[in-house]
């Protein structure tokens, strides 16, 4: 894309985003000035989306000073408590999590990204055997009643009693299927503010009400079966940022005021230096273009 001398605006501290091409001869680029978020983070294991955000936003919020002192990764399961409000220890904010059915514990990347493999196995694990069990339930109705009673399944028992081994297969399929979702729903339920989690197992537990085993089992096994495919959606959409960032130069050739170059990690540059990108280099860092022209290959 070329940018004869145009400005790249934007307001967040240097990161690692990639971008690769020429930007021209010797040009110069000036970092944009922003505030480093500065403040706790915290690893958030069940961290996968909104549903979660909107929880800890309500949960932990009021505890920090209000939700503007919280800020969430989602991609990395990664929950940052901002300096400048009522400063909870660490401790309290991860004691706090708990109450939602998430677990927190202070931030570390090796750490985190184990954490969010193990959870997914589990569940990957929970959700097979749910739906496991689950197909075994429908098979030995289907060998029991053939395939008009298969198919009479779908629209419940009526009258006839359900064998107590397919209420066994069909209860088995619900234990695992809720399983990773009752601590969620129970901390819902305490704190009287009914989430996706709770209204799930609510129905879960209304259909056995009702001895519909087989709904009740259906839907255990699809809610954890979404759940899942969430989690591996997002785990797909953090390596692929991760191959991104591996592409991004690990330094920036700084010009100092002096007009002296250095070599500087691209990590350590500090908002608002000013860095040379040459021909067919790699750039390091946002920022805006204040000598020099070229173009940018952003394939």
């Amino acid at each position: 894309m070329p940018h004869d001398g145009a400005k790249n605006a934007h307001d967040h501290p240097p990161s690692d985003d990639d971008a690769c091409g020429s930007c021209g001869s010797g040009n110069v680029a000036q970092l944009a000035q922003a505030d480093a978020i500065e403040g706790r983070s915290f690893h958030v294991s069940g961290l996968d989306c909104a549903e979660e955000v909107s929880i800890l936003n309500r949960v932990v919020g009021p505890e920090v000073g209000g939700r503007e002192y919280l800020a969430f990764d989602v991609i990395n399961a990664r929950m940052t408590v901002l300096d400048g409000g009522t400063n909870p220890s660490s401790d309290k904010i991860i004691d706090i999590v708990a109450t939602t059915g998430m677990t927190a514990k202070p931030w570390d990347a090796e750490d985190a990204s184990a954490d969010q493999a193990a959870h997914l196995k589990k569940q990957k694990l929970f959700t097979m055997l749910s739906g496991s069990f689950w197909a075994a339930g429908f098979a030995f109705h289907l060998i029991e009643t053939g395939i008009a009673g298969a198919i009479g399944i779908f629209s419940g028992h009526g009258e006839s009693a359900m064998p107590m081994v397919e209420v066994a297969l069909f209860a088995t399929a619900i234990l695992f299927g809720v399983w990773l979702v009752a601590p969620k729903a129970w901390s819902s339920a305490r704190r009287f503010s009914p989430d996706m989690n709770l209204l799930m197992v609510v129905a879960v537990a209304g259909a056995i009400g009702l001895g519909e085993f087989f709904e009740a089992a259906t839907v255990a096994f699809f809610f954890s079966l979404s759940l899942y495919l969430e989690s591996w959606s997002v785990g797909r959409a953090r390596n692929a940022v991760s191959a991104l960032l591996d592409l991004a130069p690990p330094t920036a050739r700084v010009l100092y005021d002096d007009g002296s170059e250095a070599d500087v990690p691209a990590a350590a540059v500090a908002v608002g230096a000013r860095f040379i990108v040459r021909g067919g280099d790699r750039i390091p860092l946002d920022g805006e273009v204040v000598d020099g022209a070229g173009a940018v290959d952003q394939a």
